[in-house]
């Protein structure tokens, strides 16, 4: 007998995270801390936190074990695209803009630096890409009216290369690695689904409340919004977003104004308890977010924004 599939017996925690360890590591991070924090006001959900959180840590440690040697698969935002999409969108709104500024965009001098255009850095292979930032240094040369940018594309460049160095070296490393990881995955995602029925089973008057309380739905369900845009008045403060980061995460951020800016990773909104990041207007800075010093991206979820500028200002931010 053919059984025709049924979405609520296939197990959506699995099938959604597959291809995606990142995506299954925040809905293990949200259901682990979810759990511990409303044992104590739903005493039926212990059994719940005591049968997942080990599994979680071996989550955990697998994904910090994999992640340590910068070579993630599964769909993963590795460690060496990152740093592509940073360097691509320096280039394409910091050092191409200043050159416009001393040669035309039709001038024999302009064609000479980018004969392709923008090509070289969008298409083909990674290699091909970070090569071209190479290309890029020298066909600027030592033209003394674009030298600060030369100094600016060879650090990228170097960064670049050695990133995918290491990359490479590791490959054999992770390929065995991955295989623990996809397996430590797949046990997290499965025990999240049996927990969802535990739960359909002991609050079932209460069922959408509680899952909402428990699982990261909003993670599970939608593809997550990656910029943001607005407005910071004068001396005040906001939060920018809320989301469940992890300590290699980037974003790109450019505030129009005057003055300087400072950011937050903070348990509540617009709180400054952790570490700040402090930027200057005008100028597209790449943030990790390591560099908030948290250790604990479950309960510090939210981006707060303080400015210090005598006037209002306007942002725009891109997770990477």
């Amino acid at each position: 007998m053919d059984l025709i599939p049924w979405k609520f017996t296939e197990d959506q925690f699995e099938i959604e995270t597959r291809g995606s360890v990142k995506k299954a590591v925040i809905l293990s991070i949200a259901h682990d801390n979810n759990l511990r924090i409303l044992s104590f006001q739903y005493p039926l959900l212990s059994p719940l936190y005591t049968r997942y959180h080990p599994l979680h840590l071996l989550f955990m440690s697998g994904y910090d074990s994999l992640s340590s040697s910068g070579s993630l698969k599964h769909g993963e935002r590795e460690s060496v695209s990152q740093s592509l999409v940073a360097a691509k969108l320096l280039l394409t709104e910091e050092w191409m803009p200043a050159i416009l500024l001393i040669y035309k965009k039709k001038s024999p001098r302009f064609k000479a630096i980018f004969p392709n255009g923008l090509k070289s850095f969008n298409k083909g292979g990674i290699d091909k890409k970070i090569k071209a930032f190479d290309l890029l240094s020298l066909n600027i040369g030592t033209d003394p009216a674009l030298a600060t940018i030369k100094g600016v594309i060879d650090t990228t460049y170097t960064a670049l290369h050695l990133a995918r160095t290491n990359q490479n070296a590791a490959k054999i490393y992770t390929s065995g690695n991955s295989v623990l990881l996809e397996t430590l995955r797949f046990n997290a995602m499965k025990m999240q689904y049996r927990n969802l029925g535990y739960i359909m089973d002991n609050f079932c008057d209460t069922v959408a409340i509680m899952c909402a309380l428990v699982f990261d739905l909003v993670t599970l369900r939608e593809s997550p919004q990656v910029i943001f845009k607005g407005t910071i008045l004068r001396m005040a403060s906001r939060n920018i977003l809320s989301h469940t980061f992890l300590a290699d995460d980037q974003f790109a951020v450019k505030i129009i104004g005057t003055g300087s800016y400072r950011f937050w990773l903070s348990p509540t909104a617009n709180s400054n308890e952790n570490t700040e990041v402090e930027i200057l207007a005008n100028i597209k800075t790449v943030i990790k977010l390591s560099q908030f010093e948290v250790t604990d991206y479950a309960n510090n979820r939210f981006l707060n924004l303080e400015s210090t500028s005598t006037e209002a200002g306007n942002f725009r931010l891109q997770l990477l």
